[in-house]
């Protein structure tokens, strides 16, 4: 799905208890992800940590691993 049609989440949930403990809307912590995925992130069933350069790695509910990475234009 292109990322114009999802959803900006951010990989660390903003802590609204205590907010300089992280989960800022900053460059380094949000990623698009499909409403579907948005909601199973959300409830738990999938994991989401964010990698340097821009990579993601997330695990599903039943253990597997995947890892995305940002298209990078030429110009």
């Amino acid at each position: 799905m292109p990322s114009s049609d999802c959803d900006l989440d951010h990989v660390e949930p903003f802590d609204h208890d205590e907010p300089l403990l992280g989960g800022w809307t900053e460059l380094t912590n949000l990623e698009p992800l499909c409403r579907t995925h948005h909601n199973d992130k959300t409830a738990g069933l999938w994991r989401y940590r964010m990698l340097d350069h821009g990579i993601v790695a997330i695990r599903d509910p039943h253990g597997h691993k995947y890892f995305t990475a940002p298209d990078r234009l030429e110009r």
